[in-house]
């Protein structure tokens, strides 16, 4: 089964950065988990940084049939996102791991 990495750089509206961890951290990595073949999330603070103006990295690693069954089942299964989110300007990833097969 093919392995996926979802990257997500984001971060909070001004003056929500606690809102914004604790939805995180409390709802938001549990949707990720909840994703079948889910095995991480991990949240990481940016210390440097090269054209994108944004706090946080965060990375699922994820095994599933397909990019589109993986963001089918996210988009399902994802709680709303609040106003403590900068939905402006956050972006994501999802790439699938290159293998000797690929």
């Amino acid at each position: 089964m093919p392995k996926f990495m979802l990257i997500a750089i984001n971060g909070p509206t001004e003056g929500n950065d606690a809102e914004y961890n604790k939805w995180y951290n409390e709802v938001h990595a549990a949707d990720l988990m909840s994703v079948n073949g889910a095995s991480s999330v991990r949240r990481f603070k940016v210390e440097a940084q090269n054209r994108i103006d944004k706090p946080y990295v965060n990375v699922t690693e994820i095994e599933g049939e397909s990019a589109e069954a993986i963001l089918k089942e996210l988009a399902e299964k994802a709680s709303d996102f609040p106003d403590s989110i900068d939905r402006s300007s956050s972006v994501f990833i999802l790439g699938r791991e290159i293998t000797g097969e690929s």
